[in-house]
């Protein structure tokens, strides 16, 4: 099917707002990610809960709306968790969103004693015709349940191609032709897995089916040892807007061009990076009516014919790719001694075990300082390492805090205030997540306790003495709960 015409526009975040609500129409579209806004309930039967008053807030705004999930990906074996459906729905409803979106790739696996738990990174799927009639189980099952039509991104893959399983551009084809898709083509993704030696973005665009790419991504990243990341840091690399140029008026139904950036880098890159970055779009989104060049042709072409590696089954395949991930022990199975030696392995659990340190800094930022005030950066680093060795990923932040916490105080390490300190910020999660105030007990004045530890100063000759502190929730109560995805 042809989606609807909607323009460019952005990626929601809290920043953003003087963009989404001026009246000079650059802005055409809001994307909104709806896990990022959830609030998470772990003792809930329905654990996600969407912030409707956001919601309203949002859907006010002028643009066309569009969701794109961001935590429960549909490119594996395994169907994601059905809880999400129903505010993934209400999100969808709530903001009259043209279609929405997934990711193609997997993240959760099964340990061997038969429990699911989260990988805290995106992982690519097993790209055999069993991989492709996997993912595809998983995207009918969410998009059959979906008041729109459905797209799947083209991820990152980090990994070394293997010898017997298809091409990137290959397995994408399969899978939406197979599933009946839309293609969310993420650009910047697909000239990172160029850049890290992966399929060329020309031999990638050639292998799929252009008339079922309805959203464009583009984004910013950064060198990381060997490797380009995607980090949705900033400026978009000009080849990356050089095969915008080349591709756009190939795409007979292109409904939207979006520019992603997270949060973290709005302060750096700033408003005026952004209204640069409309700029580019808004010149790309012009082409959708340009004839090709005749020297710029983009051809369909088939793939080469393998002899496919169809040993391991996705399920087995998604379990190893976790296992040599998440785990420092020797893998046992042949395609996990495989997998453990691709040296992208290094760096995934490298950006693990950050992204997993990002979500408990956010959560418990005064306890981390004083863990660090105490403790020598080789020490801190190791015990995040041994954390992360030891206690598996959390969807949510505030979840991956909660354990963190819970495992320091397992640790009984001889630091002064921060069992109190855990507490505190732990306690606060739950005032933001259900509204409730509640208070807290301090062996000594909280106040005098806090000022130090921003003033970045060790807490010292405080007078003992019993205290109590009221937590009260935030007026803006915007994004306390993130996914850990990319």
């Amino acid at each position: 099917m042809k989606p609807a015409d909607l323009g460019i526009g952005l990626v929601y975040i809290p920043g953003l707002e003087p963009l989404f609500e001026s009246r000079d129409g650059n802005v055409q579209v809001l994307e909104l990610e709806p896990q990022a806004l959830w609030r998470y309930f772990s003792r809930r039967s329905q654990p996600y809960v969407n912030q409707l008053d956001l919601l309203e807030r949002l859907n006010a705004l002028p643009q066309k709306k569009i969701v794109h999930g961001v935590g429960f990906p549909v490119g594996g074996s395994r169907i994601p968790d059905p809880r999400h459906l129903e505010p993934f729905r209400e999100a969808i409803e709530a903001i009259d969103a043209a279609w929405a979106s997934e990711h193609l790739v997997f993240n959760e696996a099964q340990d061997p004693d038969g429990e699911v738990y989260q990988t805290g990174f995106f992982l690519p799927p097993l790209a055999t015709p069993a991989g492709v009639e996997a993912a595809t189980r998983t995207i009918r099952s969410v998009s059959q349940s979906l008041p729109v039509p459905f797209a799947v991104e083209t991820p990152t893959n980090y990994l070394k191609s293997r010898h017997g399983q298809m091409s990137d551009g290959a397995f994408t084809a399969a899978v939406v032709e197979r599933a009946d898709c839309g293609i969310l083509l993420d650009l910047h993704n697909i000239w990172t897995n160029e850049r890290n030696g992966r399929q060329g973005v020309e031999a990638f665009l050639s292998e799929i089916p252009l008339e079922r790419v309805w959203e464009i991504h583009l984004a910013g990243g950064v060198k990381y040892g060997d490797y380009w990341l995607d980090a949705h840091s900033g400026e978009i690399p000009r080849p990356v807007i050089t095969w915008a140029h080349r591709l756009i008026p190939h795409l007979p139904n292109l409904g939207a061009v979006i520019f992603e950036l997270l949060p973290a880098y709005l302060p750096k890159f700033g408003l005026d990076g952004v209204r640069r970055a409309v700029d580019e779009l808004n010149e790309l989104w012009a082409l959708r009516c340009s004839p090709p060049q005749p020297d710029d042709s983009i051809r369909r072409s088939s793939p080469p014919v393998l002899e496919m590696d169809d040993t391991a089954s996705p399920t087995e395949w998604e379990n190893a790719l976790a296992n040599a991930i998440l785990s420092d022990d020797l893998p046992t199975t042949p395609l996990g001694k495989q997998l453990a030696q691709d040296p992208a392995v290094p760096l995934i659990r490298t950006l693990n075990h950050k992204f997993r340190l990002s979500a408990v800094v956010a959560n418990l930022r005064m306890s981390i300082r004083l863990l660090l005030l105490n403790l020598h950066e080789e020490a801190f680093d190791q015990l995040v390492t041994d954390y992360c060795l030891t206690i598996k990923p959390q969807r949510f932040a505030a979840a991956e805090a909660r354990n963190f916490a819970d495992y320091i105080n397992s640790l009984e390490l001889d630091i002064p205030y921060l069992d109190e300190l855990l507490n505190y910020e732990i306690t606060a999660i739950d005032v933001i997540a259900d509204g409730r105030s509640r208070r807290v007990s301090f062996s000594v004045d909280p106040n005098k306790l806090l000022d130090a530890l921003a003033r970045g100063d060790l807490p010292e000759n405080l007078t003992p003495a019993d205290y109590e502190a009221e937590i009260t929730p935030p007026i803006d109560k915007s994004f306390e709960t993130q996914p850990l995805y990319h």
